[in-house]
């Protein structure tokens, strides 16, 4: 799977852009604040139906105009046009799937895509709400019926939350208890498997990176507690009524899981250098690519985001060994570094992409 063109109309800083890309490793130099990131967030943007980083969509139209389209074109073992164009003025949102008016969960998985970079920082360090969206993001991605049960969670989640700050009677709750352990438990229990999984194939890489002087761990920490998923969810709610009718919200259930992430049994939200926690988020994304191709038979395309700069030149080689499939489109500020493989490299200034001669990293 990868991506074959790209076209952008009034998408943050570009006016308009027609680009066509192939297979392999390519390099968006550039200074910051030209255009780079937002290159990349616009792919991710189509593939996902929504921005890795915009609170809203009409952050994504470029000032001073009212509406921003982003196309790709999309070769693989099925081909597919993806469109998204967004209107600042009424807030729409329209997303076409080969010519044709779809929902989000029609989108999802037609490109799959891993992005990393500067926003993996909240992802090690932030709030588990953050580590949370990576887990829901690959999920969504291979599996409609999970990203269909997370969005039936989400509003019963809501409504629960509406009945307990009106302090209902037990009785009240009951439907919607039902509904959340049933829902929480499949969804808990799939993400479980995701990261019982994705765990030794992070350690794996992560070793390579660091040149095998670090052990990564990564553990799904469940907010209900140890046992059967449904039976560990439902004793849950029973224990915490009273606490969750006095603070009027929903204390358990995989919308407040978490992630733990440590290297040689320190924790990296909390004790991790700077070096770690960049190295720790790179493997958690590039196992998590692997996984995509297993769960989709195909790589997904690998966007990396200034994922060189907090690295040194050992880890920098390191990383580029281990970067796999047949798409990567990779930002840096400065000289792409030294190696053996052909790249293709892109200028990018003010919004605006000029080819370079072929380099090798």
């Amino acid at each position: 799977m990868w991506l074959a063109e790209l076209r952008l109309r009034d998408f943050r800083n570009y006016a308009s852009l027609d680009v066509a890309f192939g297979e392999g490793v390519t390099i968006l130099q550039g200074p910051n604040a030209q255009g780079k990131s937002n290159l990349l967030e616009s792919i991710y943007t189509v593939a996902m139906g929504r921005s890795p980083r915009a609170g809203t969509d009409a952050e994504l139209v470029r000032f001073g105009q009212e509406r921003a389209y982003a196309r790709v074109a999309v070769q693989g073992v099925r081909s597919h046009t993806l469109e998204l164009a967004f209107d600042r003025v009424t807030g729409e949102k329209r997303i076409k799937v080969n010519g044709i008016v779809a929902q989000r969960a029609q989108l999802l998985g037609r490109m799959a895509v891993v992005l990393a970079g500067p926003l993996d920082d909240e992802v090690i360090r932030g709030a588990p709400g953050y580590r949370r969206r990576v887990l829901d993001a690959a999920l969504s991605q291979v599996s409609p019926s999970y990203f269909f049960a997370l969005t039936r969670y989400v509003r019963v989640v809501r409504q629960r939350n509406r009945l307990l700050r009106e302090a209902v009677s037990a009785s009240e709750l009951v439907p919607w208890d039902e509904q959340l352990v049933e829902l929480g438990a499949a969804l808990g229990e799939r993400r479980r498997r995701f990261v019982e999984a994705l765990a030794p194939r992070a350690r794996a890489r992560h070793a390579r990176i660091a040149g095998g002087s670090e052990e990564l761990d990564i553990a799904y920490i469940c907010s209900a507690g140890e046992g059967e998923e449904r039976a560990a969810l439902a004793s849950a709610l029973t224990a915490r009524r009273g606490e969750e009718l006095r603070r009027g919200t929903t204390l358990v259930g995989p919308h407040r899981d978490d992630l733990r992430l440590a290297v040689n049994g320190i924790d990296l939200r909390t004790f991790g250098s700077r070096g770690q926690q960049h190295t720790a988020a790179l493997s958690l994304r590039l196992a998590e690519a692997e996984m995509l191709r297993e769960d989709l038979g195909e790589w997904p395309v690998l966007l990396l985001d200034d994922v060189l700069a907090d690295l040194d030149r050992t880890r920098q080689a390191f990383l580029l060994d281990e970067m796999a499939g047949p798409q990567v489109l990779l930002t840096h500020t400065g000289a792409p570094p030294d190696g053996g493989a052909p790249v293709r490299l892109l200028s990018v200034r003010a919004g605006m992409l000029v080819e370079d001669a072929d380099v090798r990293a």
